[in-house]
């Protein structure tokens, strides 16, 4: 991140387990970070293998008091289908492609591979070459600040989860 760090704010609507609408500031009251796992689409294997690898070391963050939560830029619909699919244990929020980002016409412009855009997370996105990747926010001050991302340079480069748990632990310090 070449010691920037942008605040990232969220209140998205959540397909998987928890509460409708999952909130950052709600995250940051009870974990000292926030990893977010920002997933293509459903037609990506990357994906669909990192979704469930993050689901299997669930515990693992949480006994580090991070949170995870997977995020998609499609509908609420769309991120229930990946919690039941692929049995997730962290929220999956819809990062909806008609956000404030969307152009004139209320389409989101996709990158240039056809993968759309994310709103909330767009600053995540921002500092990855590649989906799917991660996001780490700092949650220890008043707003949660994006202090870590990576996402490889190739999809297959995005970290698995015992690498993003090191480099959580890592930014904290």
């Amino acid at each position: 991140m070449d010691g920037m760090q942008w605040i990232v704010r969220f209140e998205l609507p959540n397909g998987g387990p928890g509460p409708e609408t999952v909130a950052s500031d709600d995250l940051a009251a009870e974990f000292d970070a926030v990893v977010v796992l920002l997933l293509r689409d459903h037609y990506c294997q990357v994906s669909r293998d990192r979704a469930q690898a993050y689901s299997d070391a669930f515990g693992e963050f949480a006994d580090e008091g991070v949170a995870v939560v997977g995020a998609l830029p499609d509908s609420k619909d769309r991120a229930a289908y990946w919690r039941k699919r692929y049995d997730l244990d962290y929220p999956v929020l819809a990062d909806s492609a008609d956000g404030p980002t969307a152009d004139a016409e209320g389409a989101t412009p996709a990158m240039t591979d056809g993968t759309p855009r994310f709103d909330a997370f767009s600053d995540v996105e921002v500092g990855v070459d590649s989906l799917p990747a991660i996001g780490v926010l700092d949650t220890d001050s008043k707003y949660p600040r994006l202090v870590y991302t990576d996402g490889g340079e190739t999809l297959q480069e995005c970290p698995d989860p015992d690498e993003a748990l090191e480099a959580t632990v890592d930014a904290l310090q």
